[in-house]
């Protein structure tokens, strides 16, 4: 009987094979023999694909072979990650995927061709970036609490700028909201942009966006709080969301590495190591800073329950605003 089955595994191991003839599947431990392709579910240029292109370079120069970058935008990143969880999970087709991509556009339109908990393996994150509550410099609120006070007095009156319906600006304000028990008047733009010219213009209540935008304003915009468990290296003046009395108030953008579910365990955890040794570099560390964003790693275990989490309070919050096609 073990003869037996050892010869339908060998039969059924060959047919798996890519490629015609008797040549043995390589070993998760000699990964990677060959380069590996990063899908960047966005355009090229922006700050997903600048720092998703560090993340491939840090990659090939650890372990020798080319992480190569390919940009399939589209949908909001949904074609990429399409492309993703369809591929075959041998390692050598790799997801960019963002808090957008797995969490967010998902909950939104559960119909888009993937399943973001199941037909994607966690391997690690690369970075995470805390929203930040902003208003204009010399404005009518000079803190968060003045901010939500003024909402509550005058309900549905005060109004915000976003990116878009399902932005992280958007999600972020409005999960601010409902934890303030506060009702403000969205106004989506083509782009977090102009939305930031009508808040300097006064034109705007508040803004919520990475710090980077606080950063590239600082002269004309003041950050009221930052939503995260302690201040931002990138902006140490600005009181987290429970100095500025709202504890309950964290929320991220983030990216991470993922696979197509079925990967092999030590290939998921080979990169995951790789990239957690890397980012104690200094240099390294320096380079994700550069972007305005704090660099993040952990186990592929803890990955996958992180992104489960995530992905609970995301539809949470999607569903107490209304939001799901």
């Amino acid at each position: 009987m073990a003869l037996k089955l050892r010869a339908v595994f060998g039969a059924v191991l060959l047919w798996c094979l890519p490629s015609p003839g008797f040549a043995q599947a390589e070993s998760p431990d000699a990964y990677p023999s060959k380069p590996v392709r990063l899908i960047i579910p966005f355009a090229p240029g922006g700050p997903t694909d600048i720092l998703g292109r560090l993340a491939a370079d840090i990659l090939s120069k650890e372990l020798g072979q080319q992480f190569v970058p390919f940009n399939v935008s589209g949908a909001g990143g949904t074609i990429g990650a399409i492309q993703v969880a369809k591929a075959k999970p041998d390692g050598y087709t790799l997801l960019l995927g963002t808090a957008g991509t797995i969490v967010n556009n998902p909950n939104i339109d559960p119909s888009l061709g993937y399943d973001a908990l199941n037909d994607f393996a966690p391997i690690t994150p690369l970075w995470t970036q805390p929203s930040v509550v902003m208003g204009r410099k010399g404005g009518r609120y000079s803190s968060l609490k003045e901010l939500l006070a003024e909402a509550r007095r005058r309900p549905g009156q005060l109004n915000y700028g976003s990116s878009g319906v399902g932005s992280f600006n958007h999600l972020s304000t409005e999960l601010m909201s409902l934890l303030a028990g506060i009702k403000m008047t969205h106004v989506p733009y083509k782009g977090v942009a102009p939305a930031l010219v009508d808040l300097m213009g006064d034109n705007l209540d508040v803004v919520l966006g990475p710090v980077t935008n606080l950063l590239s304003n600082s002269e004309r915009l003041i950050g009221l709080a930052i939503a995260a468990p302690s201040r931002s290296t990138f902006a140490p003046a600005v009181p987290t969301s429970a100095e500025a009395g709202l504890p309950e108030f964290v929320y991220s953008s983030w990216g991470g590495l993922f696979a197509p579910a079925g990967v092999a365990p030590r290939i998921a955890e080979r990169l995951s190591v790789t990239f957690r040794r890397s980012i104690a570099d200094a240099s390294i560390r320096k380079r994700f800073v550069s972007q305005g964003v704090e660099p993040d790693s952990g186990s592929p275990a803890h990955y996958r329950e992180h992104v489960a989490e995530e992905f609970k309070r995301g539809r949470q919050l999607i569903d107490a605003i209304g939001l799901k096609k």
